[in-house]
């Protein structure tokens, strides 16, 4: 399938690229990948907890119903923008922004910490200004677009 010039996979195809080893299950890390793959925001808890209820074996079909679940409470661009208010100020009236360092500090200190590759990857599609600031409204939108029809049940 193609949409706007990208092959979107679906989510067997997503689960088959993760299975590294071909095994038809996936490890944590994997799992954890696969879900960001296919446009969900899991914490590593949710990860865990899903393990859990799978016995540690993370199937297809554990995956699939794990995605499905994660995606009905996928944050949207506008929940994100709102969940830094209290961190970030309006300029002007033209939009909440937050100094890069800042940023990091957060999401390197609260919740699922990010890695350092995670940081880096943040940083770059947060795009700060040459002040370091970071524009919260363009950057929830590159984190979270809209996603496009699934095959998730």
């Amino acid at each position: 399938q193609r949409a706007g010039g990208r092959v979107e996979l679906g989510s067997r195809d997503v689960f088959i690229y993760y299975d590294v080893d071909g095994d038809g299950n996936l490890d944590r890390e994997e799992f954890l990948q696969a879900l960001r793959a296919g446009g969900a925001v899991p914490s590593r808890s949710d990860v865990e907890e899903a393990c859990q209820r799978a016995g540690g074996r993370v199937d297809l079909a554990v995956y699939q119903s794990t995605l499905a679940e994660l995606l009905k409470k996928r944050p949207n661009a506008e929940t994100l923008k709102d969940s830094f208010r209290g961190m970030a100020h309006d300029v002007r009236g033209q939009g909440w922004v937050m100094d890069i360092e800042k940023l990091v500090y957060l999401t390197t200190t609260f919740g699922d910490a990010l890695s350092d590759e995670e940081v880096e990857a943040l940083r770059e599609l947060a795009s700060p200004d040459r002040d370091g600031t970071v524009d919260i409204q363009k950057l929830a939108k590159s984190l979270l677009p809209p996603l496009p029809p699934r095959d998730v049940k």
